[in-house]
C-alpha cells in the first residue's frame, strides 16, 4: 500500500513521504531529514504520559523502578495523610489554645 505524499508548504512544493519519512521537494531536489532524534524525543514523551496514567493507578509500580515495587504509590498516600492529618491536628490545638484559656476551661 501506497501513502500519498503530504504536502508541508505548498508554496515551497514540500513533500513529506509517509512511508520513509523523507522530507523532499516536488520538483527534483530532494532535503532528506532523519526523524530518529524526533522519534526519540516522542518516545520520552510517550513513557512520561504513560506513566502519568499508570500513577492514577495505586497498585502499579513507577516507572524504572526495580521489580516488586507494586504499591508504592498506595504507601506515599497513606503517609502523606497522615502528615498532612498531624500537621493540621496540630494547627487546630494550637489555634484553640487561648480560645479555651479565656473560656476558663484550661
Amino acid at each position: 500500500m501506497v501513502l500519498p505524499l503530504i504536502q508541508f508548504i505548498p508554496e515551497l512544493n514540500l513533500n513529506l513521504d509517509a512511508e520513509s519519512g523523507i522530507l523532499g521537494a516536488g520538483g527534483g531536489d530532494l532535503i532528506i531529514l532523519s526523524m530518529d532524534e524526533i522519534n526519540a524525543e516522542i518516545a520520552k514523551v510517550e513513557a512520561a504520559a504513560d506513566e502519568l496514567m499508570n500513577s492514577l493507578d495505586p497498585n502499579s509500580a513507577p516507572l524504572g523502578s526495580f521489580p516488586g515495587r507494586e504499591g508504592n504509590f498506595v504507601i506515599a498516600g497513606k503517609l502523606t495523610n497522615m502528615v498532612y492529618g498531624f500537621v493540621l491536628g496540630m494547627f487546630l490545638i494550637m489555634a484553640a489554645m487561648p480560645i479555651l484559656t479565656a473560656m476558663g476551661v484550661l
